[in-house]
């Protein structure tokens, strides 16, 4: 007879969006089990970008220096047509500590941030594969069969999942994943490559006979990427390194030499999405809910910033700190990124593999002229950053009053002064711990509370305050104002909620209506 076990969370999917999961969940907590249904992690490098939001991300969960000390720093990316660079985008002007986006093959950020959830005291349970799963308003029940054919029934509170495109989830749940394959066939190849392109930089080619994308590794190694037109034949086998060099040869007018090929493929992609990104007490995050063309890269960093939403709400759920009602923030905050993602990737897609001469032409034409306009150029960088992301519409962030930030829009960073400790700390250092950061601008005696302002949220505060002020133990000096001019704070003084994630959930002048927040994330307003 089976017995269940029992488990407060599954976590099902030991993929980027899993393990970033996983880790969270382990930072707040939270008892879990994490399950993967492959006997070891992937060898394939599969998605490689990583953009400066999520490296914001992976120096919260306290893995980023293995990421930087192992990728490539792409500083651009540039695009060309058949004979000229059309445009060139870098991330200068981003408000971020990271000017630059990562590049490192998927199966090497698995692995760190495998290591960085054993470092935890948490293992991936492997060759596990999820086979059944039934729920009611108390919990989930998963059935779990292993390579001998026994199998496992495993209780949980809740099941989260992060199991890919093909998501056995989602199957059992009888999710529709709308959406549509795209016509073309697509190269992929991971080779070494001897060129003249910067190999700080991504490269684009819009060719009039296709696309080919050149991304650097570390060394000496690439991804190159090239589509098939509708109907075009080639072999059933795997591209050779000589197919390969002659769509490098037609479509990229930079000498390129490619040799020593450790996966080359033939393969199709798609753009879909779920309708609802969670049933009943389980919840959807990843490729699981939303696929899309991997134009732009947004794809693993969009599913990593998924995790880094809901782990800590659920988290709170999960403690009995917050209202249950919080988790549905999830879907309503993170559905229309993805959706957007979704969007803005196909109609990339689109114009990239454009074959009628005169849509090749206007967007030859269009592409220097936008990029060419500072705020349109600033903007696009902030959006492929993911920086600019916000969830201003969420019902669980609140603002009152004017300025450069509002409630729901990503925490800006800045450097603060601890004068009895003598060193710099950061804003984004704050987030290093878990729990919620309540800055609290000169002008407010409610700092003098301490953490119990926070009313039994975890976290803690920070008074900040101007130079050449009285400095009490434990208040951070703003040496610059550049803390206080980010956020927007006067004379009068200026309170800022900071969630888990590093988004404002709170911003005002006024200390009641603080409150009023604070209990209405409790479930008591």
């Amino acid at each position: 007879m089976d017995v269940p076990k029992t488990a407060t969370v599954i976590v099902n999917g030991a993929g980027p969006v899993g393990l970033t999961m996983a880790c969270e969940l382990a930072r707040h907590g939270v008892e879990f089990r994490i399950f993967d249904k492959n006997p070891e992690p992937s060898p394939q490098s599969r998605a490689l970008a990583i953009f400066p939001r999520t490296l914001e991300v992976f120096s919260t969960i306290g893995m980023l220096d293995q990421v930087l000390a192992e990728g490539r720093r792409l500083h651009a990316v540039s695009i060309y047509n058949q004979t000229r660079r059309l445009a060139r985008m870098d991330f200068e002007s981003i408000d971020s500590a990271y000017h630059f986006a990562i590049s490192l093959p998927q199966s090497r950020t698995e692995h760190i941030l495998q290591a960085r959830l054993e470092a935890l005291g948490v293992r991936v349970e492997r060759q596990m594969e999820l086979v059944g799963l039934e729920q009611d308003g108390s919990g989930v029940r998963a059935r779990y069969r292993r390579p001998d054919g026994t199998e496992e029934t495993i209780e949980a509170g809740w099941l989260l999942g992060c199991d890919g495109a093909h998501s056995a989830v989602r199957h059992l749940l009888g999710m529709a994943f709308q959406g549509a394959q795209y016509d073309e066939e697509f190269l992929l190849a991971d080779v070494k490559v001897e060129t003249d392109l910067a190999s700080d930089e991504a490269h684009l080619f819009v060719a009039n006979d296709g696309l080919f994308a050149y991304f650097p590794f570390a060394g000496g190694r690439a991804r190159l990427i090239a589509d098939q037109r509708p109907g075009a034949k080639h072999s059933d086998e795997e591209p050779t390194l000589e197919e390969i060099g002659q769509i490098a040869a037609r479509r990229c007018f930079h000498p390129m030499a490619v040799s020593d090929a450790v996966w080359k493929a033939w393969f199709r992609i798609s753009h879909r999405m779920v309708q609802r990104y969670s049933t009943g007490r389980v919840y959807l995050a990843g490729d699981a809910a939303h696929i899309h063309s991997p134009a732009g890269g947004q794809g693993m960093n969009t599913g990593i910033q998924d995790a880094f939403n809901l782990a800590w709400k659920l988290a709170l759920v999960v403690r009995g700190i917050a209202t249950p009602r919080l988790l549905e923030s999830y879907e309503a905050e993170r559905m229309p990124v993805a959706r957007s993602v979704v969007n803005l990737t196909d109609r990339m897609t689109r114009a990239a593999t454009a074959q009628h001469p005169a849509v090749q032409h206007l967007r030859d034409w269009l592409v220097p002229l936008l990029t060419g306009i500072p705020f349109v150029k600033e903007a696009m960088a902030e959006r492929f950053a993911e920086v600019s992301i916000d969830y201003r519409g969420s019902r669980w962030v609140e603002n009152h009053g004017l300025g450069p930030v509002h409630a729901g829009d990503r925490a800006p960073d800045a450097v603060l002064f601890d004068r009895h400790a003598r060193e710099e700390r950061r804003i984004f250092d704050l987030l290093k711990t878990p729990g919620f950061v309540l800055l609290v601008f000169d002008g407010y005696e409610a700092a003098h509370a301490g953490d119990g302002i926070l009313r039994d949220l975890p976290g803690k505060v920070y008074r900040i305050t101007r130079p050449g002020r009285e400095i009490a133990p434990g208040t951070l000096e703003d040496r610059d104002c550049r803390a206080g001019t980010a956020y927007g704070a006067g004379e009068e003084g200026l309170l800022i909620l900071i969630r888990p994630d590093g988004y404002i959930a709170y911003r005002g002048e006024n200390a009641p209506a603080l409150s009023a927040c604070l209990d209405r994330l409790k479930g008591a307003a």
